[in-house]
């Protein structure tokens, strides 16, 4: 493989665009914070758009809120008092998760600066809905109806120097129950996707040689295009080299953003078919693909599930008897999880061979897309923010997904983490988010290795792990080239660090998928 190409692309920063900071608190604006912690003197730390506050609480009032860790303030940003350079804010409700509104308080911030960038909702409240919910909010360059995730906090403190009044005793208190997070709402949906996901590399394996004609067997036309159509999903990695263009393509493509693209159209689509908008096709996202493919084998795995009333028939998880009496048994790799180490997928050889049955390959070719969509749900789901009072939610912003190789060989799994870092204050003001993209890759002649990439404003490093000693000699006679095409695009520092071994591992949160099997 290209490893250089892939490595020195001098446009694999354009994936790591920080966004442009908003408007500052303009006067009229409401915006919410998270209680975080509150001291015996009075004093508090509230969340606002991912960076921490603290406040001063006064007035009468606050005994009687009943302000505790949790807590969601709804503030009224207000205009200076005497023509002042401070900014005061009206508490307007305090409300605790499942609980009524609390009576409003006073909050006096401590003195400081005053912050520029927009403030947004941390928790917006969503609605229930009978599809497994997906996150929003995407980088630069991807769908709009990308994954939004919760904002991390930071150590910057975020002052508001002025004295806030107490709320108009004619503001309406609204009373309604918290609603779920995406991630309660989806976990109870990920037992089954537990039991069931494995790799996409069987399954593009076994798609190759049904499209190379090697297995002597006629299928329907749809059926061979719908498999040209998946197969093209993969990123070519060795006949051309890979961009940041085409990583980003490749991201956007992977299945992450599909069910929010999805929850976009009009309602009145009432079956998937009509769902699939030409920005949701099969041959443009490859969840949307798999989901075509199996739709079209069940009927050949059971013709009778497309009769009238009946609901089409869904392959059962092989059990572990029948997976140890395979000749050889092949071991899954773990799921996606939020964070925890990266789960490198090699080019897999085909389970299917000539004189197989049609039954037996559609079957096959149904479990495999089943389990690869399982896979592909989990990456989802490892994409939601997490429990709201969770310290997770000091982690900032992230993207999970997979995205399919192309080499000779086959193809090969490059698990991608996306991860963004909100702003933090520094000596000279708000910094430039910071954002990291892991990646895993288990290719021949090279073998295992990860990779780091970090990028903050134009400052930019590179940290590469090869198991093999002489893919880091390999590296390492690379790593001036990568350099110099680093400082010719203008990034500052441009360090590239090469490691033999395997990076340390992350330890995984505890309870990411307790008891969704049971």
């Amino acid at each position: 493989m290209n490893l250089a190409a892939l490595v020195q692309s001098q446009t694999l920063a354009t994936l790591l665009a920080a966004l442009a900071p908003g408007a500052g608190l303009e006067p009229g604006k409401t915006v919410e914070a998270r209680l975080l912690s509150l001291g015996k003197d009075g004093t508090a730390t509230a969340l606002i758009d991912g960076v921490k506050i603290d406040l001063v609480l006064a007035g009468p009032e606050v005994r009687q809120a009943a302000l505790q860790p949790g807590t969601m303030l709804t503030l009224k940003i207000e205009a200076p008092e005497d023509g002042g350079t401070g900014v005061r804010a009206t508490l307007l409700a305090a409300r605790q998760p499942g609980e009524a509104l609390a009576p409003p308080a006073q909050l006096v911030p401590i003195d400081g600066p005053r912050r520029e960038p927009a403030l947004a909702p941390l928790a917006p409240e969503t609605g229930r809905s009978a599809k497994p919910p997906v996150p929003q909010a995407a980088p630069p360059g991807l769908p709009a109806s990308s994954p939004r995730l919760i904002g991390a906090s930071s150590s910057a403190l975020l002052p508001i120097p002025a004295t806030i009044a107490a709320a108009p005793a004619s503001a309406q208190l609204l009373q309604s129950e918290a609603a779920p997070s995406p991630r309660a709402l989806a976990g109870p949906l990920m037992g089954e996707a537990l039991a069931r996901q494995d790799s996409l590399a069987p399954l593009f394996a076994n798609l190759q040689v049904l499209a190379n004609g090697t297995i002597s067997l006629v299928l329907p036309k749809p059926l061979m295009g719908l498999i040209d159509q998946i197969l093209a999903q993969a990123m070519p990695a060795e006949r051309r080299p890979v961009t940041g263009k085409s990583l980003k393509q490749a991201v956007a493509r992977s299945g992450l953003f599909l069910d929010a693209q999805e929850a976009r159209l009009p309602s009145r689509a009432s079956d998937r078919a009509e769902a699939a908008a030409p920005g949701v096709s099969p041959h443009s996202d490859l969840k949307a693909g798999l989901r075509a493919l199996g739709d079209m084998l069940r009927p050949l795995v059971a013709p009778d599930a497309t009769a009238p009333g009946l609901k089409p028939a869904r392959a059962e998880p092989r059990t572990a008897e029948q997976a140890a009496s395979e000749p050889e048994a092949h071991i899954r790799p773990s799921p996606p999880r939020r964070d925890g180490a990266l789960a490198p997928q090699s080019i897999a050889e085909p389970s299917l061979s000539a004189g197989e049955k049609p039954l037996v390959i559609a079957r096959t070719l149904l479990d495999q897309t089943e389990a690869a969509l399982d896979r592909v749900k989990l990456a989802q789901f490892a994409s939601l923010p997490p429990e709201p009072n969770r310290p997770e939610v000091a982690q900032g912003q992230r993207w999970v997904t997979e995205i399919p190789l192309a080499f000779q060989a086959g193809a090969a799994i490059l698990p991608l983490h996306i991860e963004k870092d909100p702003p933090r204050r520094g000596p000279s003001g708000v910094e430039a988010p910071l954002w990291r993209v892991r990646f895993a890759l288990d290719a021949e002649p090279m073998g295992p290795l990860q990779g780091v990439v970090t990028l903050q404003g134009r400052a930019v490093s590179v940290s590469l792990w090869a198991e093999r000693e002489g893919t880091s000699q390999f590296l390492r006679g690379a790593a001036p080239d990568l350099q110099a095409a680093l400082a010719n695009a203008q990034f500052e520092d441009g360090t590239v660090d090469i490691h033999t071994g395997q990076p340390q591992a992350r330890r995984a949160t505890a309870g990411q998928f307790l008891d969704r099997l049971s």
